[in-house]
């Protein structure tokens, strides 16, 4: 029979995310550096990629004067002109999904710009509101969103439609050196020039971090802004800006050949001393990094073994320098460990990760 020894305390914290100000404000100068030319956007969507609009676009604004923000849906904007009211109506809300009919009541209300997607959008703003500003996207080769080529004489020749930014969306941007960059920026170039007086857009982090052949007049600044490489490897030059943690709640002595987790998919080679963190795939750790990757612990690394599960996480400490102690933190991406290395381990993207935080996971602003 399999023998082991244990330590608990109670009640046990739980997991949390550090979210740095001021990480996340070097990464807008990074990126106000990479592109001196344009204005930068901070991109706040799905609550600042789970971070927190509010707070996100409140630092952003006061320490670096941000004036323009994107979100997804107009409730969105809502709740972030809220967020912004001391600032009155200086800030640029865009809504990428754009309007439908029963959200333009939100749309005037919260002051937001909408961001059109096709003819059938652009004339239903046109005729909601003749002359207010919008922006369009044209679908330059993503094939998601957008206005597809055969619709942007339509909207061009909308009567009472002001478009006073052109954007689209790299589909490749992960990859700079991919051609098919180059192809879309060539042809958002010539589709743009219909409409002369509008300012232009179609970097987003990727494209941010590229070479001003993609900068134009606005960048809009998503995941960089977060500290996460938006590229297919690491990002050095950007700052960690977000650090999942959980406090340690149980150490457990095993002997050869015991098993951790459920199907017991880690057997211990050695006695080894096992670590037991409070975090698990509910709150946004995903279940395939069992047996695959690391947290940090005291400043070393630590393995996660046996399977993830809902509440809780196992990590080998056997090796650290000095045991930990109930009540240590095991830090599960952040500073000393990029966001990257658990995405990779994953099979995910650190866009996942961020916005896959669970409602437990307590936010922490530093």
């Amino acid at each position: 029979m399999a023998t082991s020894s244990a330590s608990t305390r109670a009640p046990a914290a739980g997991p949390w995310v550090d979210i740095d100000r001021a990480a996340l404000c070097a990464n807008y100068r990074l990126a106000r550096a990479s592109a001196p030319g344009a204005e930068i956007a901070a991109v706040v969507k799905c609550d600042g990629y789970g971070l927190g609009a509010a707070e996100i676009a409140r630092a952003t604004a006061a320490r670096e004067g941000c004036r323009a923000f994107f979100v997804a849906y107009a409730h969105e904007g809502r709740a972030l002109r809220a967020a912004l009211a001391d600032r009155g109506r200086a800030a640029a809300i865009y809504v990428f999904n754009g309007p439908e009919p029963d959200a333009l009541g939100l749309f005037r209300d919260a002051d937001l710009t909408p961001v059109l997607n096709g003819a059938r959008q652009a004339a239903l703003w046109a005729g909601a509101f003749p002359g207010a500003p919008a922006a369009l996207h044209v679908d330059t080769g993503m094939n998601r969103l957008g206005a597809p080529m055969d619709e942007v004489a339509a909207v061009a020749a909308l009567e009472g439609l002001r478009i006073d930014l052109v954007m689209s969306h790299l589909a490749c941007s992960s990859t700079p050196s991919s051609p098919k960059n180059a192809a879309q920026r060539d042809l958002f170039v010539d589709v743009a020039g219909r409409f002369p007086d509008a300012r232009r857009s179609l970097a987003a982090s990727g494209g941010a971090l590229m070479d001003g052949r993609y900068h134009f007049d606005l960048v809009r600044l998503g995941v960089a802004l977060y500290g996460a490489s938006p590229f297919d490897e690491d990002e050095p030059r950007l700052a960690p800006a977000a650090a999942l943690k959980a406090p340690i709640i149980q150490l457990r002595r095993l002997q050869a050949g015991d098993t951790v987790g459920y199907g017991g998919t880690f057997a211990a080679a050695r006695p080894t001393l096992i670590a037991t963190a409070a975090l698990g795939y509910g709150d946004g750790l995903p279940r395939l990094a069992s047996n695959r990757a690391a947290a940090r612990v005291n400043g070393q690394r630590a393995a996660i073994v046996g399977r993830v599960s809902m509440d809780l996480v196992t990590l080998d400490v056997t090796d650290l320098d000095a045991p930990p102690r109930i009540g240590d933190t095991a830090m599960f991406f952040g500073p000393g460990l990029p966001i990257h290395d658990l995405a990779t381990a994953c099979e995910t993207i650190s866009y996942e990760l961020l916005t896959g935080l669970g409602g437990r996971v307590d936010r922490r602003y530093l």
